[in-house]
């Protein structure tokens, strides 16, 4: 998968798991980035918007395996 950042483009293996939400008739889904020093690095420092894939995500912190977790929302 392509993770975009403001910080630059990353290759990456995820694991995303999705579903629809009835309250809000959304659907959300979750995920992690395996292990990636760079990755980790751009969160422990802040980042937090990004793309996956060209789908906005947002990278919300690091695992204790270094792995990134991710959260998004599609109408």
């Amino acid at each position: 998968m392509r993770l975009e950042t403001e910080h630059g483009t990353f290759e990456v293996q995820a694991r995303m798991l999705g579903r629809v939400e009835p309250v809000d008739g959304r659907y959300h889904w979750d995920g992690r980035i395996e292990p990636d020093e760079r990755i980790a690095a751009l969160v422990r420092s802040g980042a937090r918007q990004a793309r996956l894939d060209g789908v906005a995500v947002r990278l919300t912190e690091v695992d204790p395996w270094g792995g990134v977790l991710v959260r998004g929302t599609r109408p």
